[in-house]
């Protein structure tokens, strides 16, 4: 009973003598927050609604000059207490003292926790003293409004007291634990630093990895936030400075372990082993393998990188091992003389281990890669891909979690229905039997498609996976899903989470053309009712399709976020919806309204189309080259062209043209060329937006219209005949 209660005592008179020769740590300390967060405010105070932005960020912990405090002064303050376990003489003077282990230890360390706390509560209550409403501001339709959210509230400066104070401690208990493994004061410092961002890094490195190795595995969402959690200090750079109830207890049981810990490893410290790197024997293959990990994985990515090839990397990590790994030795055992077979061996077994990883990741051992749920354990699932999805979900995180939802919708997109869930399992299994072919896609149309399943599940199952436009276009299982009532209802522009319509505007992708406006609110209501039925009814063939639309609908609304910090105040958003000459319902619609000819590509305004066959070689680029009917800037392989000038197959062209090409390497194209006297825009405009009188606007858009073109895209299976027999 006695070891126990000496374990838990401290000695007032050792901690005064640490307080009275470090003051000058708190003291600093209270400077920094001083200065970069009480006196901007003092100095602004008669209008402290400017500091609105200023005051939430330094209150949230993501201003600097907190987050350099918050981060410095703790390590500090761990170094310069236990500097005496550095050096021989000292370290044996303090523990010649009529002190235990225990109380010497406990004593410095409740020492640096006063010396870290003093200056931020000090802080805090000033904060609170001169605590007073100050209100956002943000911008409306109406003008500018100030809204009733108070940013320099006595609870959020409590919040920042209880939030400073907890990411303080954490860092001072990692400090300290560095402090009692190493032996000097310099590897003290370093270690210390390293340390408390050690965890995140190994984190972020076995992100990546498996990110590589392992097909189908999703870096987005859950991992970068839990990655940043699992640091107080970098937690704050995505929790606004509010920390939930799992986190804070989080928090506060490692500070509680790493006290425990430091504690019972300061009790075993020999104290020869001062001014050695390291002061304890078990350290020194961790931390040799903690550097030859990293620096191997380092020049792993860069070599792959360089190289562009699995080979490169291999070399990479070879390099890296024995570079980083004859560093790291070098490091622990304080000097260059490390050649010997004790070394030799230990590099053996880090290389046997780094093997053992690297294969078990590669042929997947785990089974990660051909894991698919099964349709009994599966409730819901929600999927995204970038084809026809892109702009119609946002993707917000709750709980870690990706969640689909529309424009702050409540109700996420989460599809429930049985024959989809088939359907969503039956595509995964798909993409996992595919898996060869979807590893080398290049110089292809491709998408990178999310699937997850019971987001609502502790740790639920996400893939991400990118597959060419061929298999997408062919897949029965996105039929099923895209064409359900399920789909549809979420996806309708009937559906859309909005208060009210601004406007829309209805455009071609023809350039002679000007844009459609519809801004009343009738007409708006009848547009919407008409695309609804019309988008209810398309085949997942026409939604998929690449043939040019007929048009594109931009719906311009207003809504409100249940989920902000301001449940009423009204955003703004707009979505696109593709017209496509199935739209029957939408297309009579803007007949009826005088709008047709808008839409509808007469053959008597072009003079000719050019077409081209691209074909890559050692001499072309990836990309495509815009053209001009007068400029031809071909590459040697392009000089070939066929001009086609008759209206009836210039007709058969503009019906048939995609407005995607699929194949990057290998493709058909062509440029039409418009007759110089169509014009451009009306006259009357130009006379009115630029001031020119109405002859020199239309000898202006007269000009502008003979330089206007258009390039458009023939695939597999839409290519003329004759275009095919050209280019044989």
């Amino acid at each position: 009973m006695k070891s126990k209660a000496s374990y838990f005592s401290i000695s007032k008179p050792l901690i005064l003598e640490n307080l009275r020769r470090f003051w000058a740590i708190p003291a600093l300390a209270f400077l920094v927050y001083f200065l970069s967060g009480v006196f901007p405010i003092l100095m602004s105070y008669t209008h402290l609604n400017d500091m609105g932005s200023y005051i939430s960020m330094s209150l949230s912990n993501q201003q600097p000059f907190y987050m350099f405090a918050h981060l410095m002064f703790p390590i500090i303050t761990a170094v310069v207490l236990f500097k005496y376990l550095q050096g021989v003489s000292s370290v044996s003077v303090m523990h010649s003292l009529p002190f235990t282990r225990g109380k010497l230890y406990n004593s410095g360390f409740l020492s640096g926790l006063i010396l870290i706390a003093t200056p931020i509560l000090v802080n805090g209550l000033i904060l609170l003293a001169i605590s007073k409403p100050v209100f956002n501001q943000y911008g409306t339709e109406n003008g500018l409004v100030t809204e009733t959210l108070n940013l320099f509230s006595r609870a959020d400066i409590l919040n920042w007291i209880w939030v400073s104070l907890l990411i303080a401690f954490v860092i001072y208990a990692v400090s300290v634990f560095a402090g009692i493994v190493t032996g000097n004061s310099l590897m003290h410092f370093a270690t210390a630093i390293w340390f408390n961002f050690l965890i995140p890094a190994l984190y972020a490195v076995f992100i990546a990895y498996f990110s590589h190795y392992l097909y189908g595995f999703d870096t987005s969402g859950n991992w970068t936030e839990y990655g940043l959690r699992i640091s107080p200090f970098l937690n704050v750079l995505q929790s606004n400075g509010v920390f939930g109830i799992g986190s804070t207890i989080y928090y506060v049981v490692s500070f509680l372990l790493l006290y425990g810990i430091t504690s019972f490893l300061y009790q075993k410290r020999r104290l020869e082993h001062a001014t050695d790197s390291l002061a304890f024997g078990f350290m020194e293959p961790i931390i040799c393998y903690l550097i030859a990990f990293l620096g191997m994985t380092l020049l792993g990515f860069y070599f792959q990188v360089l190289g562009q090839s699995e080979l490169y990397m291999y070399a990479g990590l070879a390099a890296g091992t024995i570079i980083f790994f004859i560093i790291g030795q070098m490091i622990v055992k304080k000097t260059p003389r490390i050649y010997n077979m004790k070394s030799l061996k230990s590099l053996g077994i880090y290389t046997l281990i780094a093997v053992i990883f690297i294969l078990g990741l590669n042929f997947d051992i785990t089974g990660f890669e051909k894991r698919v749920p099964s349709q009994d354990d599966t409730s819901s699932f929600t999927i995204s891909e970038n084809f026809i999805m892109s702009g119609m979900l946002n993707m917000n995180y709750v709980n870690g979690q990706p969640r689909y939802t529309r424009f702050g919708e409540e109700k996420e997109f989460l599809l429930k229905d049985p024959d989809n869930i088939a359907a969503a399992i039956a595509l995964h299994q798909s993409f996992v039997d595919n898996k060869a072919s979807f590893e080398n896609l290049q110089n292809i149309y491709t998408t990178s498609v999310f699937l997850g399943y019971d987001p609502d599940d502790t740790l639920p199952m996400t893939r991400r996976y990118q597959i060419d436009y061929e298999f997408y276009r062919n897949s029965p299982h996105f039929k099923q899903i895209y064409e359900s009532t399920e789909f549809k209802e979420y996806f309708t522009p009937g559906n859309l989470n909005y208060t009210g319509l601004t406007d829309i505007y209805i455009s071609s992708d023809k350039p002679n053309r000007e844009t459609v406006e519809v801004d009343k609110k009738q007409e708006m209501l009848e547009f919407m009712a008409n695309l609804d039925r019309d988008f209810k009814a398309q085949p997942f063939e026409d939604l998929a399709s690449l043939k040019h639309a007929y048009a594109t609908a931009n719906i311009n609304f207003t809504y409100k976020d249940p989920d902000s910090d301001r449940p009423n105040q009204l955003l703004y958003n707009s979505i696109n919806y593709k017209i496509t000459s199935n739209y029957k319902n939408t297309i009579q619609w803007l007949e009826d309204h005088g709008y047709g000819d808008r839409f509808v590509q007469d053959v008597s305004e072009i003079e000719y189309i050019e077409l081209y066959h691209y074909v890559q070689d050692e001499n072309t680029s990836n990309r495509p080259v815009e053209y001009t009917s007068e400029e031809k800037m071909l590459p040697a392989n392009q000089l070939k062209s066929l001009k086609v000038s008759d209206p009836e197959q210039i007709q058969a062209l503009l019906d048939t043209y995609e407005s995607q090409n699929i194949n990057y390497q290998d493709y058909y194209y062509g440029v039409i060329a418009f007759k110089g006297d169509v014009q451009f825009q009306d006259p009357e405009k130009f006379y009115k937006e630029y001031g020119y009188d109405p002859e020199m606007a239309k000898e202006y858009a007269t000009k502008q219209a003979s330089m206007v073109t258009q390039q458009i895209y023939f695939n597999e299976g839409n290519i003329p005949d004759y275009l095919l027999e050209y280019f044989k």
